[in-house]
């Protein structure tokens, strides 16, 4: 006894459909607002999904006035469309909050740890002397490293030496 007659609809499915239209309207305002915001302030690159934005949600609050006209009702499955602009609307209103909330971007001049969101400083490879450096992670300190002792078996037999090289050097090794 509760079913609407003639087509029209139940209070339940007018209000969930009010609350819906106007989660996804402000949500679309707030991306838009957000997109001029920042179009103007940073990077006029985002006016382009504030113009996409603006042009899907025309599309589905059209498509939702006629869906809803009492006299010239449209075929009842073209609320199916209304659900996937719904959706290409908020998918485009996500799309913009990610591109434009970039975070900043962090400078440092050494080894950033990310855990303690620390940067540490690095002394440069010239005033290491040669001999490298070495991190102590539980100071969190990079520091130059001691020199090991020369290799005794570097020399060959007749006295002539073989130049030590980085493995990681992709120059081939000189004599000397």
């Amino acid at each position: 006894m509760d079913e609407p007659l003639f087509g029209e609809r139940k209070k339940q499915t007018q209000i969930s459909q009010l609350v819906i239209s106007f989660i996804v309207s402000a949500f679309s305002l707030f991306s838009i607002a957000i997109g001029v915001y920042f179009g103007i302030k940073i990077n006029p690159r985002h006016f382009v999904l504030v113009g996409t934005i603006v042009f899907i949600f025309g599309s589905l609050a059209l498509l939702v006035k006629w869906w809803r006209d009492q006299d010239d009702r449209i075929h009842p499955k073209f609320k199916y469309l209304i659900f996937l602009l719904a959706g290409c609307v908020i998918l485009a209103s996500v799309s913009l909050n990610c591109y434009v909330w970039v975070p900043k971007p962090i400078s440092c001049d050494g080894i950033y740890s990310f855990t303690n969101k620390t940067c540490m400083t690095v002394p440069s490879i010239d005033s290491c002397g040669g001999c490298g450096m070495a991190f102590d992670p539980i100071q969190l300190k990079v520091y130059c490293a001691e020199c090991p002792p020369p290799d005794s078996n570097s020399t060959a037999t007749n006295g002539s030496s073989t130049a030590e090289y980085d493995i990681y050097d992709y120059d081939s090794p000189t004599e000397n």
